[in-house]
């Protein structure tokens, strides 16, 4: 991404961020923006909307259609992407947005990595611990899947690592024979 497209970017995602900070709406706009960006995750918007085969006309419906069920502000917000032709960047925008929103809120994202995927109460009770030792809030929580790592965790969260991996544990007992 060209410096011009980031400072759009950035230009765009601080506006939507301090319009729901002075109305005092950081819980409600992250939602919504977290459940547009899930979309785009799960289907091919964000390369439909950057396609040069598809009309404007085509992406403004496509964003429209994202109005519907939206905040407000959020519709709003939509608008003025349509109104500006910037669909193309409506995913980056939104993913900016909403990092901005936790780091706002006082929210952090935390990666959870382990060997095997995690039933819900683990993920819950690892979220937890990641507050205690972090002294932080925890917005949105990761899960990456790593067979490397044998057995164990690794949190990862606001620039801090906690890592209980076998993996790491065998690495630390190797250097401790050398």
């Amino acid at each position: 991404m060209d410096k011009k497209t980031l400072t759009l970017v950035e230009n765009y995602s601080k506006s939507l961020v301090d319009v729901a900070v002075e109305h005092n709406l950081i819980r409600e706009v992250k939602e919504d923006l977290i459940a547009l960006l899930e979309i785009f995750q799960s289907t091919d918007l964000a390369r439909t909307l950057s396609h040069d085969g598809i009309s404007q006309a085509e992406k403004a419906a496509l964003v429209s259609q994202l109005q519907e069920g939206s905040h407000l502000f959020v519709n709003n917000f939509l608008e003025v992407i349509k109104q500006n032709e910037r669909e193309s960047l409506l995913e980056t925008i939104l993913a900016s947005a909403v990092e901005k929103l936790s780091v706002t809120a006082g929210e952090f994202p935390l990666e959870i990595q382990v060997a095997d995927s995690l039933s819900d109460d683990q993920k819950s009770r690892l979220k937890a611990a990641a507050e205690k030792k972090f002294a932080i809030s925890v917005g949105q929580v990761n899960e990456v899947i790593n067979p490397e790592l044998i057995g164990g965790f690794i949190l990862k969260a606001n620039n801090k690592i906690i890592d209980t991996s076998i993996k790491s544990q065998l690495q630390q007992l190797k250097m401790n024979l050398k």
